[in-house]
């Protein structure tokens, strides 16, 4: 019988969908399968997520999510936190709040690891910027300040640089700038990243103590590609790393895991089918490995 007190603990802050997977309703169930503790703190209640024609729901308040860590520490409960995952934030306010949390739990436990996935928009569907403008600079002034790791796209990496990135090379030396000006980041994780340097789907890995990583799969066509994506795979690293493993296993497995989701999922399909496909997460049918990238 395992020792209880090896459980890890994720409190996830994010948005809610009582119908498909996106924000929590990804994250939380991914976190769990991996055996992992999910604490999740919802920012909005919805009915499904954005991309239908109509969702209907509402929007938490600062002082909703203040109350609910209020009564976390007041249980002793925030001291038991190992991570905080952070993904869409709709207000700087929400972010604000986010701030607060972290600091307020590494006070508790110093050890505290902070994934904060930047979401912001998307070159691939060329939605380009869906969140308000006062968002970027909150993530990169304020949120990446905090984060331990950060999983941006190809299209929120740029925004978080605050520069256009066309190579790999560019996307080091980028990342190389951030490390030098947030003293806190520890790994970058950049997917979705479109280079002429290859055609197929790349996801790329660096790391403060000079670790350079990248994984490519087979590019897949679908209209719309499945909501939730993002979602997942910042869920999925971060319960790897928290279960002891190395970047390379979680690099590989999260984006093994992705892949087959897609891969099994239907053209025009909305929402990723993460339980019909849920042993993907333990035991992807195709392993793609990562490799050290020679820069």
């Amino acid at each position: 019988m395992g020792n209880r007190n090896s459980l890890k603990r994720v409190l996830t802050i994010q948005s809610h969908v009582t119908y498909g997977y996106v924000g929590n309703s990804a994250a939380v169930f991914s976190l769990q399968r991996l055996g992992i503790e999910a604490m999740p703190l919802h920012t909005v209640q919805f009915s499904n997520h954005t991309g239908y024609e109509l969702f209907t729901g509402d929007i938490f308040s600062a002082e909703h999510l203040r109350s609910v860590v209020s009564g976390l520490e007041q249980n002793h409960i925030l001291e038991r936190i190992d991570a905080v995952l952070t993904g869409y934030l709709g207000s700087t306010e929400t972010g604000d709040v986010v701030a607060e949390i972290v600091a307020k739990i590494r006070a508790k436990n110093p050890e505290l690891l902070y994934l904060c996935d930047p979401v912001m928009g998307d070159k691939e569907d060329d939605c380009g910027l869906f969140v308000h403008e006062s968002i970027p600079p909150l993530m990169r002034d304020s949120m990446l300040s905090i984060a331990n790791i950060i999983t941006p796209n190809h299209f929120e990496f740029e925004l978080v640089c605050n520069q256009k990135v066309t190579t790999i090379a560019e996307a080091y030396q980028a990342s190389k700038a951030l490390f030098n000006t947030h003293e806190t980041l520890s790994t970058i994780v950049i997917t979705s990243f479109n280079s002429t340097e290859s055609d197929a789907f790349v996801t790329l890995l660096f790391s403060r103590d000079g670790q350079k990583l990248r994984v490519e799969t087979p590019r897949l066509e679908r209209f719309p590609m499945p909501s939730g994506m993002g979602d997942t795979f910042s869920a999925l690293y971060l319960g790897h790393i928290l279960q002891g493993k190395t970047p390379e296993y979680a690099l590989s497995y999260t984006t093994s895991t992705l892949y087959a989701f897609v891969n099994d999922s239907d053209d025009g399909q909305r929402d990723l089918s993460m339980i019909r496909e849920q042993a993907q997460i333990i035991s992807p049918k195709v392993l793609f490995t990562a490799t050290e990238l020679e820069i």
